[in-house]
């Protein structure tokens, strides 16, 4: 007689199937592979946010975001251009609710996580990446993990000076070049990329409504929740209602406010000294984040400018500024003054444009505390 049981196959710590042990009368043992029913989208988002969970409930990796060239709080989307202020910062987000309630609220398909300083919070035993950690969790401490959709994490070691690709070794200066790297070479996320910024994409029709947003101008996206407006003035609007833009960026220490995370921190460190200044080795520039300064260093200092312009040789320090240079050969004016809608090549030359037709000096508002009566 044939019986029938579900185990895991051995050695799928990573990753285990199902399968059908069939033990027959002469001690014959025949395995066949049980094909699972198809997961709908809600049940995935459901493993992945448990899967995560449980790690950073376990481990002391660093769940974080990236959005627009900036890294963000994972917990309370707080802007930081170096990686070493977001340490420093997230060390704030204690206890396990913190991370209930982010799960809970996130929508992303994986996480990105820095393992620097990975460990295990049951026991002190090393583990050296984040499948061993894994694999330690559910082995050693019984955590309960669905790999029916993946690893949910992708992995990184966030430094200042020096970052680099845990799949091959491949060096950056900064982590929007990784990113894009991890995602087209290594398969990060996704498969769909945008060329422009390395974001990844489910599906080729995100990937076109991303491109026309963001990177021709034919919409506004909010950088706070990722919304979708078709006028500046409306995203304007919906960050004063819906996150109180106006107050975001207040001096810590004085009672001024700032439209950017960059002003707040420039103005801080010139007036209230609470950092020092970056100052650039060739020339008297100073700036805020170090990672200004190389970008600033290795454009204007080293000439590292490996992009050519196939029409006139132009070199460009990278892709997105090679792209802005090629809308003086086509002649496209994708950079519109919000003012007037006039159209321009460049984001320099509508700048311009704006500063010499539009922007006005305000006059100062005089005001008397007692008024003059007479008698």
């Amino acid at each position: 007689m044939l019986k029938c049981k579900l185990v895991l196959l051995a050695g799928e710590a990573r990753g285990g199937q199902v399968v059908n042990e069939v033990d027959s009368d002469d001690g014959m043992t025949l395995a066949a592979l049980v094909p699972k029913p198809a997961l709908s989208t809600k049940e995935k988002r459901k493993i992945m946010r448990n899967n995560v969970l449980q790690v950073l409930l376990k481990s002391t990796i660093m769940p974080f975001r990236w959005l627009k060239s900036s890294y963000r709080c994972f917990y309370c989307y707080e802007i930081f251009q170096e990686s070493s202020d977001l340490k420093n910062h997230q060390h704030v987000h204690v206890g396990d609710e913190v991370k209930v309630q982010a799960m809970n609220n996130y929508w992303d398909s994986v996480v990105y996580v820095d393992i620097s300083n990975m460990a295990c919070k049951l026991c002190p035993e090393m583990v050296t990446d984040l499948y061993e950690l894994i694999d330690h969790l559910i082995i050693q401490h019984g955590m309960v993990y669905n790999k029916d959709v993946g690893l949910c994490m992708v992995a990184f070691k966030l430094d200042n000076f020096n970052l680099y690709c845990l799949a091959c070794g491949a060096s950056f200066y900064t982590f929007g070049p990784l990113l894009h790297h991890t995602n087209k070479d290594h398969k990060g996320t996704s498969a769909i990329l945008c060329d422009i910024c390395g974001q990844h994409f489910k599906h080729v029709n995100l990937l076109r409504a991303h491109v026309k947003i963001v990177h021709e101008n034919t919409g506004m996206l909010c950088p706070e929740c990722g919304e979708k407006f078709e006028t500046r003035a409306k995203l304007k609007t919906h960050q004063k209602n819906q996150h109180d833009v106006d107050k975001k960026y207040k001096c810590l220490v004085c009672s001024q406010t700032f439209q950017s995370h960059y002003k707040r921190s420039r103005h801080m460190a010139t007036e209230h000294k609470n950092r020092q200044e970056i100052k650039c080795l060739h020339c008297p520039k100073t700036f805020v984040f170090r990672s200004m300064m190389m970008t600033h260093l290795r454009d204007t200092h080293l000439k590292v400018r490996n992009h050519i312009c196939g029409v006139c040789g132009w070199k460009a320090f990278n892709s997105n500024r090679l792209k802005n240079h090629m809308y003086k050969h086509s002649g496209e004016k994708n950079f519109k003054c919000d003012v007037c809608d006039k159209a321009f090549t460049t984001k320099k030359i509508m700048r311009a444009h704006f500063a010499r037709m539009h922007k006005t000096i305000q006059q100062p508002i005089i005001t008397y505390e007692h008024t003059y009566v007479p008698q």
